[in-house]
């Protein structure tokens, strides 16, 4: 699910400068997507791991969420750190997609909303 940026009490919005253009607007867009982004799938990314863990497994006996989320802290020597092995890459795609999309919904929202205003109080 897309989740809009554009509301008056976004702090990273409010830090950045306000938008000129059409560019500056998606640039803008696009950075507050790719924060939101990158900050939330580093928070869920040991989530991801154990997800993952599951998903290997071959057997037809399915794991509770709980043994699988002990297993792999037995795996990674019961570290918080080592749970995060592999989030730079898991990091920078989230930037990437999460501000294109991001940027896109925003535009997208603001051509059609400007189009049903347009077709619904013509003057």
């Amino acid at each position: 699910a897309v989740v809009s940026t554009q509301s008056t009490g976004n702090p990273l919005r409010n830090a950045l400068p306000s938008p000129q253009t059409r560019k500056g607007k998606f640039a803008v867009d696009f950075t507050c997507g790719a924060c939101l982004g990158g900050a939330n799938s580093t928070l869920i990314y040991p989530v991801n791991v154990v997800k993952s863990y599951q998903q290997k497994q071959i057997s037809s006996h399915r794991e509770t969420l709980l043994t699988s989320c002990k297993k792999v802290l037995r795996e990674r020597e019961y570290k918080a750190r080592k749970l995060y092995y592999g989030v730079q890459l898991n990091f920078t795609r989230a930037l990437i997609s999460w501000g294109i999309i991001n940027a896109t919904y925003e535009t997208c929202m603001t051509i059609f909303y400007s189009r049903t205003v347009q077709k619904h109080f013509k003057y």
